[in-house]
Order: structure tokens, then C-alpha cells, then sequence
């Protein structure tokens, strides 16, 4: 331990003299002479030059003019060259890699200088920064959004590092933390758990970091409805900050404590606690964790009936997001999804319908939205388990060639050789054609996979669209009983017809149902003659556990229309009196 604060104690001398004497000297008179910006790095010890070079350029030179920024990199290789230091050299490239990214956004010269830093780390036998590298350019793909790239550089990395061994590399917490941050932002929560528990495993280096992990696990559990590991997680995370000073912190964790009572309705609850994160989150200028609160507390306000209260709340929420320089669609839902419903308890029907005409195109976006994450969840797994099955697959290849060498030196006789020789060909052609085997199955079962999702995620849109037209439904009645303006009603029975499942919907229904299921059609026609278009559509809801409103809803017709249809079914299908249509077809 003594060792470890007496290292740590003279890089941060060293770091801070480098910074403190890099710029300027001092004349007698007090004035300031510039000096060569990376003179001083001979005061550093050699193992934190990297970290003072890099701490000292992202301080003075990120944002400054291409061609000094570049004029001052060059000078620092130089200088690298004449201490003959690979590892400062090497990290010229990453910086300049850095400068590009922060300066150009997404652009081929950063990706020009990360591939040069990751060459010359191999050529140079430097395996730390080879990952360090791999690990900074994953995030450079990640902070642009080119996910699957991003994926590859983060396993290219992570491999690299258990080369090093984990406890040897500084901050491989951090590294662990990033990579877990990138899968929980694409939804993927499994990996991102996975990263997360591996990063408490190390030194964490400051309590604010511990704060940001534990908080993410919690949330984790939160999203999965497992509300008692998440408050669990929360008051942990809650203590280490109070114990730290860290007010922001603090009031962030506040605010998820009160998430979980919001989500469990416990209003009264979660109400100061809720509060106390929009009030920091404003502090702070954190936009969008405050749009999150005023939304919690404008939906309890409209359970509250405090209608002119949760009207000033969204319009605040409105104003917060409204040049939001991050994607924030789901906020402009659930901001007018509240608003239909506040003008819905008004009494303003016309209103109300408006803005639910704006609310079902922003939700149908969102959707949209939602599935290409979803799809790129399955990419990365999928990425993930081709990784794993690649290293176990040359972890087989390399004890097969070790199994092979040791053969050939025991071998005597000329004739075992060749026999147990083309013994080998004949194992290593059927292990390989099991690969090729494995290999299509496990496509298979990733394509099936994702067919069942997009089904079920088909299955619960028009169970979603249910809600929307029974609601439709009864403001129709409302509304006619109310002798409303038949202009309003025709605009309802139109929104509620757009939602019934039509032919072209169904016809892409019926293409997504035949690939999770691709015998049905043909069993049921073999096993039951005569049976129409119309009842083999009732068959398919029934297989999809539909009940009978659900039906009634998608197929436009009334609850009592698909009883009288289950029962033609019946005869058609010519079934005993124990036994039902599900029963019949459970099987198929």
C-alpha cells in the first residue's frame, strides 16, 4: 500500500510540474517568456511522460488552430525520439487521432491516426497501449453511433488487456465502465451487467466513478422491474456520496430513488424525492434529467387533478428540450401523451383528439426508433457470441497443432507416421465440418430468434392499438350521446379505422407468422377442409392467445361477431364438444 501512495504521490509532483513549468518561465521583472510547450517533460519520470503529455494537451491544445496543434505534436515526437521513449511516440498518434475527432467530429484522419498508434504499439511490442488504442477508437466509432464497429474495437480491446492481465492495467475500471455505458445506452442491459460487476472487481479511482456504477446497476434492475435490488443499489450509491461531498451526485440518486416509489405509485413517496432532482438536475444544467422529473411530477399532479399546475410543468418541459442537441423523441411522446390526457380531463374532446393525432405520429417514430435498437441488440450479441466462438476456436486449432507437433516427435516408424498423420486429416475435417454445422445452427437460431422478437413486438403493437381504439370507441359514444360536432366524430371513426388490422397488415402479419411458425398454414389446411381466408386470420389471433376483444378490436368487428364466427369455426372444423378451437390448434 506504502508503495502505491509513494508512485502515486510522484506522478501527480511530476504531472503538476510539467504543467505548472510547460508554458512560461518568469523574468525578474515578473513577466512571462513562451518556452517550448513539452520542454519540461525531462522533469517526469518515464512511466507518467504519456499521462503528463496527454493531461497537458488536453488542457492547452484541443481546441487550438490545425496546423499549431499539429506544429506542437510534431515537436513532441521529437522529443520522444530523443529520450527514445516508444510509449510517448506511440501516443502522439493517439492524440493526434483525439485533436481530429473533437475538431472534425466523425472523419478519416482520426481513424488514419488510430490505426497508426495501433501499429506502431505492435510493431514496437508496447501490448498496454495496443489495447489502450483499440479501446479509444471503440469509443470513437461509439460516440458517432457506428455501433457494430464499435462492438468489434471494444472485444479487440478487452482481448488485449487479458493478454496484459487486468490487474495490470491502470484504470481498468474505467475501461470496463465505458464499454458497460455503451451497451446500456443501446439497451443491451445483459452485457452492460456483465461489464459493470467486472468493473467493481478493480481499483476504482475516484468515489464519483464507484457512484456512476453502482447507480447504472441500479438502474439496470430498475428497467427490469426488480425494484427492491434497485433501491438496494440506489442507497448504496446515495451513501458513498454523501460520504464524498458530491452534491450533484446526490440529487441524481434522489431522483432514482424516487423513480422507484414513482413506479410503484406511491406518489406521496416519491414526491420530495422528486422534486430534489429537478431542483439539482436545474442547478446543475442537466436538461433532460430535469424534463424527466417535471414529467414525473405533472403526471402525479394530473392523479392529483391539479390540472393548472401540470400544464405549466409540460410547458416548462416543452422549453427545456427544445433545442436539445441529444435525441430526446421519447420526451416529446410522453410530454403529449400527458397533454392528451390533461385536455381529456378538461373536457376539451377537440383539443385532446389534436393532439393525440401528434402524439400517434411522434409514438409511431418512436417505434420505429425503438426497433432499429432493438436490431442493433441483436447485432451485438450475435457479435459477441461469433467472438467467443472464434477464441474458442483457435484454442482449439492451437491444441490441435500442439497435439500434432508432439505426435510427429514420438513417432518412429515411417508408416505410423503417415497413418496417424492422415488419422489427423480425417479429425480435423470432421471437427471442422461440425464448426460449419454449429456455425449454420447457431444463424439459424439467431435468425429465428429475432423473427420471434419482431412477432412478438408486431403482437404487442396491435394489442397497443386495442387500447387506442377502445378508446376510441368510447369518445365515439360519448361524444353522440353528447350530440357533439359530427366533424369530431367522423375524425375519431377515421384515427380508429387506421388502427383496425388491414389487408396489407395482415399480409405482413401473416409473412412475419410464417417464419416463427412455418408449418401452420399447411397443418391446418391438411387437417381442416374448407376453411376460408377469414377463419384461418381468427385461427392465427387464437394461436397468439388473443382474446375475444382483442379480436374483435384488430378485425373491426364487434365481440359478439367473433363469437358467432368461433362458432361456425367449429362446425367447419367438425370438433367435439370437450374440446376448444386453442386446444385443437395447440399442437400445430
Amino acid at each position: 500500500m506504502k508503495l502505491l501512495i509513494t508512485k502515486a504521490n510522484s506522478y501527480v509532483v511530476g504531472v503538476l510540474m510539467f504543467l505548472f513549468t510547460s508554458t512560461c518561465i518568469l523574468r525578474a521583472d515578473g513577466a512571462a517568456i513562451v518556452k517550448n510547450p513539452f520542454d519540461t517533460l525531462k522533469q517526469v519520470r518515464k512511466e507518467n511522460r504519456a499521462d503528463a503529455a496527454t493531461g497537458f494537451y488536453k488542457k492547452h491544445y484541443r481546441r487550438i488552430a490545425e496546423a499549431q496543434a499539429m506544429n506542437y505534436l510534431d515537436q513532441l515526437t521529437t522529443i520522444a525520439r530523443g529520450y527514445d521513449d516508444k510509449v510517448l511516440e506511440s501516443v502522439v498518434f493517439d492524440l493526434k487521432a483525439d485533436y481530429y475527432a473533437v475538431n472534425k467530429l466523425f472523419n478519416n484522419l482520426s481513424i488514419s491516426y488510430y490505426q497508426k498508434a495501433i501499429t506502431f504499439a505492435n510493431e514496437h511490442n508496447l501490448p498496454l497501449q495496443t489495447a489502450i488504442y483499440l479501446h479509444h477508437e471503440g469509443m470513437f466509432y461509439s460516440n458517432f453511433k457506428h455501433n457494430t464497429t464499435a462492438c468489434q474495437y471494444f472485444l479487440k480491446a478487452q482481448e488485449e488487456f487479458k493478454k496484459v492481465g487486468f490487474k495490470n492495467v491502470p484504470n481498468m475500471s474505467s475501461y470496463y465502465a465505458q464499454v458497460a455505458d455503451f451497451y446500456y445506452h443501446l439497451g443491451d442491459y445483459h452485457n452492460a451487467m456483465i461489464q459493470l460487476q467486472e468493473a467493481l472487481k478493480y481499483n476504482i479511482g475516484t468515489a464519483r466513478e464507484k457512484v456512476s456504477i453502482i447507480t447504472t446497476i441500479g438502474l439496470i434492475y430498475r428497467n427490469s422491474n426488480q425494484y427492491q435490488q434497485a433501491l438496494n443499489n440506489f442507497n448504496n450509491a446515495f451513501n458513498i456520496a454523501l460520504h464524498s461531498r458530491d452534491t450533484a451526485w446526490m440529487g441524481i440518486v434522489k431522483g432514482n430513488i424516487g423513480s422507484i416509489y414513482f413506479l410503484q405509485g406511491d406518489y406521496d413517496k416519491a414526491l420530495p424525492y422528486i422534486r430534489a432532482d429537478y431542483n439539482q438536475s436545474l442547478k446543475y444544467g442537466e436538461k433532460i434529467n430535469a424534463t424527466i422529473a417535471l414529467l414525473r411530477l405533472a403526471k402525479i399532479n394530473l392523479a392529483n387533478n391539479k390540472i393548472e399546475m401540470g400544464l405549466k410543468q409540460l410547458a416548462i418541459a416543452e422549453t427545456l428540450i427544445r433545442n436539445s442537441p441529444v435525441p430526446v423523441l421519447n420526451l416529446r411522446v410522453d410530454i403529449l401523451d400527458l397533454k392528451a390526457q390533461y385536455y381529456d380531463q378538461m373536457g376539451l374532446a377537440a383539443k385532446a383528439l389534436d393532439i393525440k393525432k401528434k402524439y400517434q405520429l411522434a409514438n409511431d417514430s418512436l417505434v420505429a426508433q425503438n426497433n432499429i435498437a432493438a436490431v442493433e441488440v441483436v447485432k451485438m450479441r450475435y457479435l459477441i457470441s461469433k467472438q467467443q466462438a472464434e477464441e474458442r476456436r483457435l484454442k482449439m486449432q492451437a491444441n490441435t497443432k500442439d497435439e500434432q507437433r508432439n505426435t510427429f516427435f514420438i513417432v518412429v516408424f515411417l508408416v505410423m507416421v503417415i497413418a496417424i498423420w492422415l488419422y489427423n486429416r480425417q479429425v480435423l475435417k470432421i471437427k471442422k465440418d461440425k464448426q460449419i454445422l454449429l456455425s449454420e445452427k447457431r444463424r439459424v437460431d439467431e435468425e429465428l430468434k429475432f423473427t420471434e422478437m419482431k412477432l412478438n413486438a408486431y403482437t404487442e403493437n396491435l394489442r397497443k392499438n386495442n387500447v387506442l381504439i377502445e378508446s376510441f370507441k368510447q369518445q365515439i359514444d360519448q361524444l353522440k350521446n353528447k350530440n357533439a360536432d359530427d366533424v369530431v366524430v367522423k375524425h375519431l371513426e377515421e384515427l380508429m379505422q387506421a388502427h383496425i388490422m388491414t389487408d396489407d397488415s395482415c399480409a405482413e402479419f401473416k409473412r412475419i407468422f410464417l417464419k416463427v411458425y412455418p408449418n401452420f398454414f399447411f397443418e391446418i389446411k391438411k387437417a381442416f377442409l374448407h376453411l376460408s381466408e377469414t377463419d384461418i386470420r381468427l385461427l392465427t389471433l387464437v394461436k397468439l392467445q388473443c382474446n375475444n376483444k382483442e379480436m374483435a378490436n384488430m378485425l373491426g368487428i364487434t365481440i359478439e361477431g367473433i363469437k358467432k364466427a368461433k362458432q361456425r369455426l367449429r362446425k367447419k372444423m367438425q370438433l367435439d364438444e370437450q374440446v376448444t378451437i386453442e386446444e385443437a390448434i395447440s399442437n400445430i
